[in-house]
């Protein structure tokens, strides 16, 4: 029979965890979230939130001209004030009736008001010329001719499904 040496038994005690590596990645981690969120720039977004205007709120914006330009060439000014007469193409350039009908007096002057109006409430005007699809071409561009007289730029053109 063999001899079987008995060797002491040690006594464990409780199991314990080196968690000493854990802690410097968790710390490291935390590092590097910190820098990395530093490096990002935030932007200012200007937004202005609905609710109730205080006393030294912006005023209503000014409401948008409307110049109609009829298939005859005839034109008004936000659909009831006539500013311009039918257009005439026999009329001969270099005439006095060619020069009256080609320079819109009276569209240009509701245009300045409409300018000052938007200046006073620090806007842009904007006027939406809606004409015939057979309206004279030329019609839309005395229009325009009136439009940058007034120093209007934001313009929109449109034309009407019927005349």
């Amino acid at each position: 029979m063999a001899r079987h040496k008995s060797r002491p038994v040690e006594e464990q005690g409780e199991p314990e965890m080196e968690i000493s590596s854990m802690i410097d990645c968790c710390f490291l981690l935390l590092i590097y979230f910190l820098v990395a969120t530093s490096l990002v720039s935030e932007k200012k977004l200007d937004v202005n939130i609905p609710g109730n205007p205080s006393a030294g709120g912006t005023p209503p914006p000014v409401e948008p001209g409307r110049i109609d330009v009829s298939a005859n060439g005839a034109i008004t000014w936000n659909g009831d004030m006539p500013v311009g007469e039918p257009y005439d193409a026999s009329a001969q350039p270099g005439t006095a009736a060619y020069k009256a009908q080609r320079h819109l007096d009276q569209l240009v002057e509701a245009l300045k008001t409409l300018k000052e109006q938007a200046v006073a409430v620090d806007t842009e005007p904007i006027v939406m010329v809606t004409g015939a699809p057979s309206t004279p071409h030329q019609r839309i561009v005395d229009v325009m001719a009136a439009l940058a007289e007034a120093d209007i730029h934001t313009v929109g053109l449109n034309t009407t499904a019927s005349e």
